[in-house]
């Protein structure tokens, strides 16, 4: 399989994954929603996780690891998730490719655009670290996700999830139609996540090649770069900004003018399919190591367990926890109940942990106490449906042998 088409596969898919992801929670089939893979969300969390050994809002362990494997991943295979993964980037790739053949002659000069590898391109790159310093900042001083509502990744593939308003479909219609005029925009200029891999891909192990005896200089490579890298013009693409995308070499016409090679390895060229490889290791890393990171989003006691009880656990999966403020809304609508000890929130998962005194409390009373109305006290309101159990799962507790 061609280069090309192996990544456009890998794009495809991890798209429909994304779509089904977003809406299979609308819907009601799945438990979680595009939330629990993103691993910015990694990024938004790990102060709260540095300090207070907690989730950020509706963020989770899928994030942070997923997070911490990209950052390997990137100082291995550069910003290689950028354009092989990451579903917003796809969207704007293929918007970028639909801007070219609108205008295929003179590209962006009627329009006035930002030539790729001027100074003014350059320049405009740096918006994406004050853009990642303002939503961390904001993030950190409230605790929420305040990006949530302007994020593409949530907006386009949530389902109109949580927070979603007609300002984000009008802000994200925005960025889109920018991106077919200027290919690439939000990933260039914008994305925040882009700018914390930035220095890390700068370093990245992998590097594009070229050799100046096979190369006939026909700049085929400077057009087909979405980034608009220079790839002609360079002995080795150094630039931060390189995704591994391999346009390059498939627009290329002479046979080893372009190819991969790591650092350290004699000028060796390597096989294109290792940066798939090398992202399905990542990915698998960051998906299995979730597990190491076992922090709530919020935990409440309400009574200790008597001497000798072994308290049953019940596992509810909640629609409306969905965020650290909803967590705690919920375990303010289960006060008060006799026979309930503790519980712990996973907001990430809509799942609330209970152990509890079966013989006191049953799985169907919380059901109903959770599901009524619910009191607002600043606005002296009952508000009915704000929270509704999917499923419910109880582990008995384990009875201990006699000495």
């Amino acid at each position: 399989m061609k280069t090309r088409h192996l990544r456009r596969a890998l794009q495809i898919l991890v798209l429909l994954l994304t779509v089904n992801a977003g809406l299979g929670y609308a819907l009601g089939w799945l438990h979680f929603g595009v939330e629990k893979f993103c691993p910015f969300g990694g990024v938004e969390t790990l102060w709260a996780v540095l300090t207070n050994q907690s989730f950020t809002c509706a963020t989770g362990p899928f994030n942070l690891s997923l997070m911490l494997a990209l950052l390997a991943l990137t100082l291995v295979a550069r910003k290689s998730f950028c354009s092989w993964v990451c579903p917003v980037g796809t969207v704007h790739e293929w918007l970028g490719a639909l801007g070219r053949k609108l205008r295929p002659r003179k590209r962006g000069k009627e329009l006035g655009l930002i030539a790729p590898a001027s100074t003014k391109d350059a320049a405009w790159r740096w918006l994406r670290l004050p853009v990642l310093a303002a939503v961390l900042a904001f993030t950190v001083g409230t605790g929420e996700l305040i990006f949530r509502p302007y994020d593409p990744y949530y907006v386009l593939f949530s389902a109109h999830g949580h927070d979603v308003t007609l300002w984000s479909y009008l802000v994200i219609g925005l960025v889109l139609a920018i991106g077919i005029v200027v290919p690439m925009a939000w990933c260039r200029y914008l994305c925040p996540l882009g700018g914390l891999l930035w220095p890390f891909s700068r370093v990245g192990w992998l590097r594009l090649r070229r050799s100046e005896g096979a190369c006939t200089d026909c700049r085929a490579c400077d057009i087909a770069c979405p980034h608009g890298i220079p790839v002609s013009t360079v002995e080795r693409v150094d630039a931060g900004e390189c995704t591994l995308c391999m346009e390059c070499t498939s627009a290329c016409r002479q046979e080893g003018a372009l190819a991969i090679e790591g650092a350290g390895l004699a000028r060796r060229p390597l096989p294109a399919w290792l940066l798939a490889l090398l992202i399905l290791i990542a990915g698998t890393a960051g998906y299995f190591s979730a597990g190491a990171f076992t922090y709530s989003s919020y935990d409440q006691i309400y009574e200790e367990p008597g001497p000798g009880m072994e308290p049953a656990r019940l596992t509810l999966f909640v629609d409306g926890v969905k965020c650290v403020d909803t967590a705690i809304g919920a375990a303010r609508q289960l006060e008060g109940l006799p026979g309930l000890y503790d519980l712990t929130a996973y907001a990430a998962d809509n799942r609330l942990e209970l152990r509890i005194d079966p013989a006191r409390l049953s799985a169907d009373t919380i059901v109903e106490k959770l599901q009524g109305p619910v009191w607002e006290p600043e606005t002296g309101e009952f508000h009915f449906g704000v929270f509704r159990v999917r499923e419910t799962r109880r582990d008995e507790p384990i009875a201990k042998e006699n000495p």
